[in-house]
């Protein structure tokens, strides 16, 4: 009797334990700013970030605005090898598989399907060392490149106690209209946020020496003008160009109307002749002076009167 009551508080028991819903695959969501790796100032945007932990690693895919037509979504990955904490102990353990292009090209292909992809032939690299990528043509005007990079010290200068750690970074992107150097921008760009707390974890290195004159007397630093450089590309809105009128400029030069000015009236003055007559000189207004016309002098009224004239 006593063991069937037992049984019967142990089924009771049971009964009455509950658990709370979730996902059995270790993926969470969380918020964009717990980022461990973010697009350069002015995009793309990201949208939300998918997060994944193992005994030795946290993966993340940081999916990134897309507007192209070539089916697929954009996003970052990064990989953090590195010691977790002892709460995932009993998860699984991510494998590690080095970065080399057959099978980063592999992975390209299927990131992007059905889309002609070209290895990158010449040697790149950003603010956190060498990376490689492929670029091909998408669906209608989409241009698309998938590149990859990993962040890790030379293994002599490796060790369990100083110096470990790895980062895989992969960015898949297609933009719509893009060159290829404007889809390089974001890989130039991006900034890595995130780090463990153990102190020996360090996947960069050591940083470089300053140069031999810095900070000594009779060595001047001068300003300099910089100059923009293929190496460091920046993403450029596209803007339509509208058309502009012109104005057709004719090659004739213009006539300039010169204003006629009409000759002087020439005053004809009487001038007395010693034989009593009297000249009027005329001129041709148009042509030249016309010779002297002599005018007689009129006759005396005394004369015709039967006088005699003064």
């Amino acid at each position: 009797m006593a063991a069937v009551s037992l049984v019967a508080a142990a089924v009771l028991s049971g009964c009455n334990t509950r658990q709370d819903v979730g996902t059995p695959t270790g993926s969470i969501m969380v918020p964009s700013e717990n980022a461990l790796i973010l697009p350069p100032p002015g995009g793309p945007a990201v949208l939300n970030v998918v997060e994944r932990r193992s005994t030795n690693a946290i993966e993340q895919d940081i999916y990134l605005y897309t507007s192209a037509a070539t089916p697929g979504q954009n996003l970052l990955r990064a990989k953090f090898f590195g010691p977790m904490n002892a709460k995932f102990d009993q998860q699984s353990r991510s494998s590690y598989a080095g970065v080399r292009d057959n099978r980063m090209m592999a992975e390209a292909r299927r990131a992007l399907p059905g889309v002609s992809l070209s290895l990158n032939p010449y040697f790149l690299q950003n603010n956190y060392g060498p990376f490689g990528y492929a670029f091909g043509r998408g669906r209608a005007n989409d241009a698309c490149i998938f590149a990859w990079q990993q962040i890790r010290q030379q293994e002599n200068h490796r060790s369990p106690l100083k110096g470990y750690g790895t980062i895989q970074v992969r960015l898949r992107y297609c933009a719509t209209g893009a060159s290829e150097t404007e889809l390089l921008a974001p890989v130039y760009g991006y900034t890595i946020t995130g780090t463990f707390g153990d102190p020996a974890w360090n996947p960069y290195g050591a940083p470089p020496p300053l140069e031999a004159g810095l900070g000594r007397t009779g060595n001047p630093i001068y300003r300099k003008e910089e100059a923009v450089t293929a190496s460091a590309p920046v993403a450029v809105p596209r803007r339509q160009v509208q058309p502009v009128a012109r104005r057709e400029v004719s090659s004739v030069p213009a006539r300039v109307e010169q204003p006629v000015v009409a000759p002087a009236a020439v005053t004809s003055i009487p001038v007395p002749q010693p034989d009593g007559t009297v000249s009027v000189p005329q001129t041709d207004t148009a042509t030249k002076p016309l010779p002297n016309v002599i005018v007689p002098a009129p006759a005396c009224m005394g004369q015709q009167a039967g006088g005699t004239c003064p």
